[in-house]
């Protein structure tokens, strides 16, 4: 599986320098702007990344402890029980039966506790949710950037060398999960334009006269290439 270092997505680079535009001021100023956008739209890709993967990872996480605790308490309780307790919802439980079975939920706790300790996912969420904050408080930064009056080399400097430093120290994040947080953003800024124009707007109906769209956007696709294969 191929993996992104920050936002840096295929065919672009994470990392921006200054350009020195000689000439107009206004121009200039124009350039740095686009550039601070730039970075800010990144960092918002990899922020929705992370917080993404953090909700995947303490999911996991979370059923895993749900699965331990559960399968705990059904140990010690069948412990300290006898099996003709169960006789009369199980009539053809014996002794042996009845010890397998403890037996097997026990090693069943014990594989799950393993996997929770090999893998790790807490500390993943929690890796993943700090680096979500890292771009979060990066993105307030940009933003009180783009509003100042004047923005020199200087000011784009810093702030390319705050994300490219937070590029390094944050995890990979997965293709699935980059392109995916990219086509969310896209789509919640499709969705605030449209709130722009429109503020009555009833958002499940926009959300699907939206998803018939795409639908038939494939179809109409699919008949194209059809179409070609047939020439």
């Amino acid at each position: 599986m191929n993996k992104q270092k920050c936002s840096s997505a295929i065919g672009s680079s994470a990392y921006f320098y200054p350009v020195k535009v000689v000439g107009d001021k206004s121009m200039e100023e124009n350039i740095y702007v686009k550039q601070v956008k730039k970075l800010r739209k990144k960092a918002e890709n990899s922020r929705n990344a992370y917080f993404m993967l953090t909700k995947r990872y303490k999911f996991y996480s979370n059923s895993l402890h749900f699965f331990i605790l559960v399968g705990s308490t059904i140990i010690a309780i069948l412990t300290f029980a006898n099996f003709d307790v169960f006789l009369p919802l199980i009539k053809d439980l014996t002794d042996s039966t009845y010890k397998l079975s403890i037996g097997l939920i026990a090693s069943s706790v014990f594989i799950l506790t393993v996997i929770e300790e090999f893998l790790k996912l807490s500390n993943k969420s929690s890796e993943y949710e700090s680096s979500g904050k890292q771009l979060t408080s990066f993105i307030r930064y940009a933003d009180s950037v783009e509003k100042r009056e004047n923005i020199n080399d200087e000011d784009l400097a810093q702030l390319t060398l705050y994300y490219t430093l937070i590029c390094e120290s944050t995890p990979i994040i997965p293709d699935k999960f980059f392109f995916k947080a990219k086509r969310q953003l896209y789509r919640k800024i499709e969705l605030s334009k449209e709130l722009e124009k429109n503020p009555d707007t009833i958002l499940w109906l926009y959300k699907v006269k939206r998803f018939r769209k795409e639908v038939n956007s494939l179809f109409k696709k699919g008949d194209i290439d059809k179409n070609d294969e047939g020439k």
